[in-house]
């Protein structure tokens, strides 16, 4: 088994999953800037599949974009994906997240507040 390349944070955000098959819900668990954990009971995905995936960061109201993805593993009720190619923005976006929720999960202040940059209130 081969080790991660970018260390996962904790995560509990909504998520569309596009493939072949249509569109579906599920929830991100754990969230690095190359791949997510999705746990979504009864997903019809298979290793190799790719996605386009719609994950509401706590960033910004407006999903990210994330295609194609590409399902690395599969479970009972969860499975992995690799972000293939990100944009630049995309890639600066998702970057800033994970660190944010990394530094909150490794600090001693456990009701730590994150402000985030160009939050859009609406």
């Amino acid at each position: 088994m081969s080790k991660r390349k970018n260390s996962r944070v904790e995560m509990n955000r909504p998520i569309e999953v596009q493939g072949t098959r249509g569109a579906s819900q599920g929830v991100v668990r754990d969230f690095s800037p190359g791949g997510c954990r999705i746990e979504q009971p009864d997903a019809k995905v298979h290793c190799g599949m790719r996605l386009t995936l719609r994950i509401s960061l706590p960033d910004r109201l407006q999903p990210i974009e994330i295609k194609p993805a590409v399902v690395t593993w599969t479970g009972k009720d969860s499975f992995g994906v690799e972000f293939l190619s990100l944009s630049q923005e995309a890639r600066a976006r998702v970057k800033i997240v994970h660190d944010l929720l990394l530094e909150a999960q490794t600090t001693a202040e456990t009701e730590r507040v994150i402000s985030l940059p160009s939050v859009a209130w609406k």
